[in-house]
């Protein structure tokens, strides 16, 4: 894998006193990206690009923070968003609409003093809670609670045709099958395929009763990662039925967003579309597919396992200003969320298209 050539990060004021000196990033650069990619159990949450996403597409404000030692040389990092809930309730998140993020960090007080300056974060911007998204547990502070939220990771061979000789029977049976039924993936460089991945998703989003991303997210995307992104589309003629995200950074593909019709699965779209940026991913020299976040036992989860992913248990943190462990907020499956996603389902494409955005800021997850 490629490194980033070193630059130095801006330097920002120093909100942490000895024995490390914690910085607020004001734009993270070549330097974070070069220190992210060289220690292990970075994410895609880790890259300096969603600081300029998080502002071009919802005016969200990034608080980036970096560790450094007393000869200046980095030895942790944590992105943060300053974020508010539909409930008007303030929090610092790291990071909103990402699986995976958190402190990264090389020791054990590099890693304490970012949480301690997330936790000053936290209290500078009346917030009521840190939420750290760690891919693994912390070394220091509170244990992380198990929360049920597994990754789905597959190591990648050398070539395309190992990963093909290695994938199980039905998951090859079933990428055929895309293909025999006239389904076929957009050029790569093609024009437009931000728009062709929206169509299709914004009307799953409102099938699964889900307020949709503004496509503006998308193209802020496609902005800030460049050559590191691709939108793979699978069509139907020239109807678009179904795409995802792939994002290649520190070593991983990571698929964050995917979806196909539903009136579409028949045809098995969504193994064209993972077999395609699985492709991808090995032509770039990836070392890992990440397939992203499923809740154990879906049928999300099950699809991931066929292709002969590995399940990872996120571990997630939620801190008070205080540095207490708190207890997760209601989730999913609350009834008074189970009713508001039934009325959302119900509502024409085009108006669930227009408020979702406006919702989809105020909602983490």
């Amino acid at each position: 894998m490629s490194r980033a050539p070193l630059a130095r990060v801006r330097p920002g004021r120093a909100v942490y006193s000895a024995p490390m000196r914690i910085e607020r990033v004001t734009e993270p650069g070549a330097e974070w990206d070069a220190f992210v990619e060289s220690v292990p159990g970075a994410t895609l949450g880790h890259a300096a690009a969603w600081a300029g996403v998080a502002r071009a597409a919802y005016g969200l404000e990034p608080v980036f923070l970096a560790a450094r030692n007393a000869a200046g040389a980095l030895r942790g990092v944590l992105p943060l968003v300053r974020f508010v809930t539909l409930a008007g309730a303030r929090e610092v998140v790291s990071m909103p609409f990402l699986d995976a993020a958190g402190i990264l960090a090389v020791d054990d007080v590099a890693e304490a003093a970012l949480r301690d300056a997330a936790l000053g974060e936290a209290r500078a911007f009346g917030a009521r809670a840190v939420e750290l998204r760690q891919w693994a547990p912390l070394r220091t502070g509170p244990e992380a609670p198990a929360c049920g939220r597994l990754d789905l990771v597959l190591a990648l061979p050398a070539g395309e045709e190992a990963l093909w000789t290695s994938l199980p029977a039905k998951v090859r049976n079933q990428t055929r099958k895309a293909s025999r039924e006239g389904l076929v993936c957009a050029d790569e460089g093609e024009p437009g395929l931000v728009a062709d991945f929206y169509a299709p998703f914004r009307v799953n989003m409102r099938d699964l009763g889900s307020p949709v991303h503004a496509r503006a997210f998308y193209e802020a995307i496609a902005s800030a990662f460049g050559p590191r992104v691709r939108f793979v589309v699978v069509r139907d003629a020239q109807r678009p039925v179904g795409g995802l995200v792939a994002i290649r950074y520190a070593g991983l593909v990571t698929v964050p967003w995917a979806s196909t019709l539903r009136s579409e699965r028949s045809r098995c779209p969504n193994n064209l579309l993972y077999w395609e940026a699985l492709r991808w991913a090995i032509r770039g020299g990836a070392r890992a597919f990440d397939f992203g976040r499923s809740p154990p036992g879906s049928g999300t989860h099950r699809f991931k396992l066929g292709w002969g992913a590995s399940a990872w248990p996120l571990a997630w943190l939620r801190l008070a200003p205080s540095g207490e462990l708190l207890p997760e907020p209601a989730g999913a499956g609350g009834d008074t969320l189970r009713r508001l996603a039934s009325l959302w389902s119900r509502l024409p494409v085009p108006l669930a298209s227009a408020l979702g955005p406006r919702l989809r800021r105020r909602l983490a997850q």
